[in-house]
């Protein structure tokens, strides 16, 4: 075999190796179900086959996505595009073991916290507005408020909503643990004024206790997305059914996702990544 051959084998070989450390890194914090490399292709090839057949999709994003061996790193300027399973998946298997010492680590209560704010939400069509900076600047305006430095890890994420009168929209989500807050502070500085209110049954803030904290942490950086559909249920409260996006729902959340960079959607307040490694900071929000 010629030095291009061995070259490749020892690649894949190294490759291999590495996707084990991932799987054994991930098993011993919580989270033994972390998708694998090979699953992430098959999304992408599922992907790619989407958008071959969407005759409005811009060559240069398909060519974002891999379909072959991970590339791995060697620095945060090269982690491939959100969009891409694989880089996603590297990017995440890089965040979750670091942000679950560090969280661990950090004096104070734990909570897991979803915000999901009325001026967020964006009409089917146009979710490439989602504008992840102004959700961010918002939860640092309102972290400020608080009396100690809190840590938070988390990320910003987009759901399409379908409501009783068959209205459809992208709702913007934050979804983040923090430490060092109690429930009752976290209340009174993320509460959402009624005036943004424009719907009955919604629930802009959600403030829960930690189980497992990796899970908190994979479901906060996750890439899936799911259609929720309201119904009344026989309690007669309104409640919502998990489905698949349609296809042309799909390709453009998949379009979305291919602009941003791996990492993009990212939320760390009190902490921050250099070089890939996850460092606290004194206070920054």
């Amino acid at each position: 075999m010629n030095s291009n051959g061995n070259n490749f084998r020892q690649g894949r070989l190294i490759n291999y190796r590495h996707q084990d450390v991932i799987r054994r890194q991930m098993t011993a914090i919580g989270l033994p179900d972390f998708e694998t490399a090979a699953q992430c292709i098959r999304r992408n090839q599922q992907m790619l086959r989407r958008l071959q057949n969407h005759d409005a999709t811009p060559l240069e994003l398909i060519s974002r996505i891999q379909l072959g061996p991970l590339h791995v790193a060697d620095d945060d300027r090269d982690r491939g595009y959100d969009g891409d399973w694989l880089a996603s998946r590297s990017y995440r298997a890089m965040l979750i073991p670091q942000a679950n010492g560090v969280l661990t680590d950090h004096p104070g209560p734990l909570f897991f916290v979803t915000i999901a704010h009325p001026k967020w939400e964006l009409p089917v069509g146009q979710l490439e507005d989602a504008n992840i900076d102004a959700a961010t600047q918002w939860l640092g305006r309102r972290l400020q408020r608080l009396p100690s430095p809190v840590l938070v890890v988390g990320g910003y994420e987009a759901s399409l909503r379908v409501e009783l009168d068959g209205d459809a929209y992208w709702a913007g989500h934050l979804h983040f643990v923090i430490a060092g807050a109690g429930k009752e502070e976290l209340k009174t500085v993320l509460k959402i004024e009624k005036r943004y209110r424009k719907r009955k049954h919604s629930k802009p803030v959600t403030i829960k206790p930690i189980g497992n904290l990796a899970k908190r942490l994979g479901y906060s950086t996750k890439r899936i997305v799911k259609r929720g559909i309201a119904y009344i249920g026989r309690n007669g409260r309104q409640q919502r059914r998990e489905l698949p996006l349609l296809t042309k729902q799909q390709i453009e959340f998949d379009l979305w996702l291919l602009g941003l960079p791996a990492g993009h959607r990212s939320v760390l307040f009190g902490c921050r990544l250099h070089s890939d490694k996850l460092r606290e900071t004194k206070r920054e929000v």
